[in-house]
């Protein structure tokens, strides 16, 4: 199993956090371009584009603050110094402050407050004090352009990710908004070592499906969603699920995440079973809501598997930890 480098990439979480990630090297999507002055001393500017236009923001910022709580690990992972980040309600993801499990430590060694959450509070930035406020566009935690307004009162604000683009474009917007190239470039580096030691490790006997189970029916996720991403990277091969098999669509234009209905269990085929389980929920209480999963050869065979709490929610703290659990899980 690879071993992560603590102080490249971690930053002196504890070792058993240990494997080496990061982010691919992809093309930067729309609003990450930037002008103004490369120095960054004292009171220099440089104005960025992003979801709401332009804006003017420190070149080197001291006191920045992630009002979407899934800004903040894009915002660790770039050495960016965080001050406080927004939350989400605790549960099986999270610590007890509402910070996501995988990069709570990080949060916690570093001095980061958490802000009442999930709802933004106004009052609540503006008592950090930040000099540069963070929010991303899409998902349960965006910043909708009103709110963007008011947060542009209390300091400057932009505002990253516009649909359900990969953590990994996402992650490069910021980089380069932010003058955190560098640091990217490293990050690049370490997803590429990642890959190339784990996929020796994961055998690829069998396509594997990842999904998580719902009341409704199964979600499973394609090759855009970033753990399809990181299952073809190690040279997994996801199942190919019939045309017909996907239900009625409730995940509306998204390309990540195709609904299959309980009673099509069987075009998940003789597919490895790797389940998504955010409020860790154990392999066995599947076939309670899913009574079909029981007939799959996976089943049959014992290569049905949870992925972790921290597998739903993917960014570059919870990659390493996916690398990892995929190694166990299907051992070469």
């Amino acid at each position: 199993m690879l071993v992560m480098k603590q102080a490249t990439l971690l930053h002196s979480l504890a070792a058993g956090s240990a494997l080496v990630m990061a982010l691919t090297a992809c093309g930067s999507g729309s609003g990450d371009e930037t002008a103004g002055p490369q120095d960054t001393g004292a009171g220099e500017t440089r104005t960025v584009s992003h979801v709401y236009g332009e804006t003017e923001i420190p070149a080197a910022p001291e006191s920045v603050v992630a009002a979407s709580v899934t800004a903040a690990p894009v915002l660790l992972s770039l050495d960016v110094p965080v001050v406080a980040a927004g939350t989400t309600s605790p549960s099986a993801l999270t610590d007890d402050r509402g910070f996501f499990a995988q990069w709570a430590p990080v949060a916690e060694e570093r001095g980061v407050e958490p802000l009442p959450g999930p709802e933004i509070s106004l009052e609540a930035i503006a008592t950090a004090a930040p000099d540069l406020i963070v929010g991303n566009g899409f998902g349960a935690d965006a910043i909708d352009e009103a709110t963007y307004e008011k947060l542009s009162e209390i300091a400057p604000t932009v505002v990253y990710g516009e649909g359900d683009a990969a953590w990994t474009d996402l992650t490069e917007q910021y980089a380069r908004a932010l003058d955190r190239t560098e640091r990217f470039a490293e990050i690049t580096a370490e997803y590429d070592a990642l890959v190339e030691e784990s996929s020796a490790e994961v055998s690829t006997e069998h396509p594997v499906a990842i999904l998580s189970v719902t009341p409704h029916g199964f979600n499973v996720f394609t090759a855009e969603s970033a753990q399809g991403r990181l299952a073809t990277d190690l040279g997994l091969t996801l199942q190919e699920l019939p045309e017909d098999a996907a239900a009625d669509s409730t995940q509306g234009a998204r390309g990540d995440i195709v609904g299959v209905a309980h009673e099509n269990a069987d075009a998940l085929g003789e597919a490895t079973l790797l389940f998504v389980n955010p409020q860790g929920e154990e392999v066995g209480s599947y076939p309670d809501t899913a009574p079909l999963l029981e007939s799959l050869p996976a089943w049959e065979d014992d290569r049905a598997f949870t992925l972790g709490p921290s597998s739903f929610r993917m960014d570059y703290y919870s990659v390493p930890l996916l690398a990892e659990r995929l190694t166990e899980a299907l051992p070469s």
